[in-house]
């Protein structure tokens, strides 16, 4: 069985998730504006609003065995 599980960023997590022109998911610091390219996470738009963990539909969640190494992010339940 699968340890990966699906992440999103907090809401108040001071970070923004984007998915730039060339395809590269980028991690980005609201404050600093340090910037991290998500490289092979897999990832997946948010189907409906998740009012647990703040997440809008449409927002990007990614898949792995623990949460990305920068930001701050928040295990996903919804779909």
């Amino acid at each position: 069985m699968s340890k990966e599980k699906w992440w999103v960023l907090g809401s108040d997590s001071g970070w923004s998730l984007e998915e730039r022109p060339n395809g590269d998911h980028v991690v980005i610091s609201q404050s600093t504006a340090e910037e991290h390219v998500l490289a092979g996470y897999q990832w997946m738009h948010v189907k409906h609003d998740d009012e647990e963990t703040g997440t809008p539909a449409h927002a990007l969640k990614v898949l792995g065995e623990g949460p990305p190494p920068f930001g701050k992010w928040t295990e996903f339940h919804g779909t």
